[in-house]
């Protein structure tokens, strides 16, 4: 900024009464800082303030050791209130400085002077301060409203002082106060944006309209985390998708099974230690990333490959060697939901994902304010066609075309095997014989199934 806001530190340091002053000297924009002050060794305690500053002199609340191994950091953000309801700020300007507080005479006085500088890379505060891991979860609210919120709750009401920077945008500052952090972005964030937020918290020294002051308790590392695909954009996938589909003929044709490759030590740990129960687990990273579905949701995947010439399931996975099949019509029956969930490819192949879900499920409310519902006896990949006697599934096969269907319930083995609805396999592995932890993200460079 042209005419950057100078601050002034001013103290007097005694034997006594280690104290300093500040004085703000002609902020225009700014109506709130924001101090980080904290000794240069990890023994000492420093202080956050939050000060209003129209007030044009605050008591800092603090005793300075002095001598000549003592320094101190000072870190300065110069915020903006945004909204009268919220305590959500912006930052303007910036300021940081290290200062020794040398031995002195009784009655002797320093001065520091900083001068804050317009924000230009958004940084956060304390990065070379201790920073401890505090698993911050990120949830999703349709439109496009994300919340961050952990279940540790402290026994006192705490503040938690919150930056978040969305990629080439502002840095936003909000100070929740409450034992727990439960916090609501106030606006609907774009889509496929990557996001970081960093948590102060610290327990509350002295809080009135115009300081607070708290010592800090927790200094969290950086999380980040990308904003996903509104409706909108699922209906954009989708067409996408039909596009290829037709771009590369793909026909429907009728499966006996949806099938799953494992361990051998994953089916065992299920059918001799969980009673046979196969349970849905939180969908991984593989895909496209802004896909809501992933780390949100629990799922078992199910594949529908098949040989074109003998109709079968492929004889080799890449994913384990052994393999559940399960009968395609005890699966996929018309009292569950279908969902487009993901149109991805890994460079040669392209994979439809959809969701197979209970109705009024909590899996199936998650993608019903979400995901593109799809009719399951008419849509363009995977459908129920009900010829009396039998069910009979239908789903679209192509060159270089995979449906992959996420299913949201558990499953118990044992009764599919009794009622001669499933049966195990052995097959030939390929490549690494298991998925990746995290999964794989899609093809970046693609134009067919990027938006």
């Amino acid at each position: 900024m042209t005419n950057s806001p100078g601050i002034l530190f001013h103290g007097q340091i005694d034997d006594g009464n280690r104290k300093m002053h500040f004085k703000v000297l002609g902020p225009e924009r700014m109506n709130c800082l924001l101090l980080f002050l904290r000794p240069d060794i990890p023994s000492l305690n420093g202080v956050t303030m939050v000060a209003d500053v129209t007030v044009n002199e605050h008591d800092l609340p603090m005793i300075f050791v002095s001598g000549s191994e003592y320094y101190y950091c000072l870190e300065i953000y110069g915020l903006k209130k945004e909204n009268e309801t919220e305590e959500h700020y912006t930052v303007l300007a910036y300021g940081g400085t290290q200062f020794l507080v040398a031995k002195m005479k009784n009655g002797k006085d320093i001065d520091i002077s900083i001068r804050l500088n317009e924000v230009m890379s958004l940084q956060f505060p304390l990065r070379n301060h201790t920073e401890v891991i505090f698993p911050i979860q990120v949830d999703h609210t349709p439109v496009s409203r994300y919340t961050f919120y952990n279940k540790t709750k402290f026994t006192v009401d705490t503040m938690w002082i919150i930056f978040f920077k969305q990629s080439k945008d502002r840095l936003h500052v909000f100070i929740h106060v409450g034992k727990k952090l439960n916090f609501t972005l106030p606006f609907d964030m774009p889509i496929a944006i990557m996001c970081e937020v960093k948590v102060i918290i610290g327990s509350i020294l002295f809080d009135c309209q115009k300081m607070r002051t708290i010592e800090i308790e927790m200094n969290t590392k950086l999380i980040n985390f990308r904003t996903c695909f509104t409706k909108a954009e699922y209906e954009i996938l989708y067409n996408k998708a039909i596009v290829h589909i037709k771009a590369r003929k793909g026909e429907f044709r009728s499966i006996e099974y949806f099938y799953r490759n494992k361990s051998e030590k994953y089916f065992h740990s299920i059918t001799v230690n969980h009673n046979g129960i196969m349970r849905p687990y939180k969908k991984d990273q593989n895909g496209d990333p802004c896909s809501v579905i992933n780390g949100r949701l629990n799922g078992l995947f199910f594949s529908t490959d098949i040989d074109f010439q003998k109709s079968q399931p492929f004889r080799s996975s890449p994913f384990g060697p052994l393999r559940l099949h399960v009968t395609a019509s005890f699966l996929f029956i018309s009292n569950l939901n279908l969902y487009f969930a993901d149109f991805y490819c890994h460079y040669k192949v392209h994979y439809v994902t959809v969701i197979l879900a209970k109705r009024d499920s909590s899996a199936d409310n998650f993608c019903k304010r979400r995901l593109k519902k799809l009719d399951i006896h008419n849509n363009p990949f995977v459908c129920l066609n009900t010829p009396k006697p039998v069910n009979n599934i239908l789903v679209c096969h192509g060159n270089g075309l995979r449906i992959e269907v996420l299913y949201t319930e558990a499953l118990n083995i044992h009764d599919i095997i009794h009622k001669q609805q499933g049966h195990f396999k052995w097959v030939p592995v390929i490549g690494r014989g298991e998925s990746r932890p995290n999964g794989i993200p899609k093809n970046e460079n693609c134009k067919i199934c990027n938006l």
